[in-house]
């Protein structure tokens, strides 16, 4: 983004020299420059946002951690990072306290979204089981973030400390617990 920048600075100074040579104000040219300065930046934060995260159709959901999306084209098992909600179709195990509230949550909120995006993680691209490992955004904001903030999912499986959403998981379970919400209520 740097050498971005740098190529963008290097153009409007050519520019500025140019434009000051042929009489025009300076106030319209620093004026102008800023303009089209900021436009740019925002054109290059808006590409690597969107760059980071993949646009995706919600087939079917699975529980509350759990959905298939098609991605690319492709249907895809994809497992949330970061979080565990407890279970309600895992085999040989009885349906947990919570469980369906979690799935529930999440099969409302996917089934109503305007827009599913998915952002990977470099480190933990899929799980042992093959699921894609993903963040999931519906319309905008963090899946996880709202199951953790709600006391139906708590952070689980962490294999990296610099995870980028972690703090914030951990900031927003810290308030469920304090507040004794879903699955921090006993």
């Amino acid at each position: 983004m740097r050498k971005r920048l740098n190529k963008i600075g290097c153009f409007f100074v050519s520019f500025l020299s140019f434009l000051l040579l042929t009489g025009c104000s300076t106030q319209e040219i620093i004026g102008g420059l800023t303009q089209e300065l900021h436009q740019s930046i925002q054109q290059i934060e808006q590409k690597q946002t969107s760059s980071e995260r993949v646009a995706v159709d919600f087939v079917r959901h699975v529980d509350g951690d759990t959905s298939v999306f098609l991605v690319n084209g492709k249907e895809q098992k994809v497992r949330y990072l970061l979080i565990d909600t407890p279970e309600t179709v895992k085999p040989n195990t009885p349906v947990q306290p919570f469980g369906k509230e979690a799935s529930n949550r999440t099969k409302t909120l996917l089934s109503n979204a305007k827009e599913i995006q998915l952002e990977f993680d470099e480190a933990n691209k899929t799980d042992r089981y093959g699921r894609l490992l993903a963040y999931v955004f519906v319309d905008g904001q963090l899946l996880q973030e709202t199951l953790v903030s709600e006391g139906l999912a708590k952070i689980a499986y962490v294999k990296n400390k610099e995870a980028k959403y972690l703090k914030r998981l951990e900031e927003k379970q810290e308030l469920a617990k304090q507040q004794h919400l879903g699955i921090w209520s006993n």
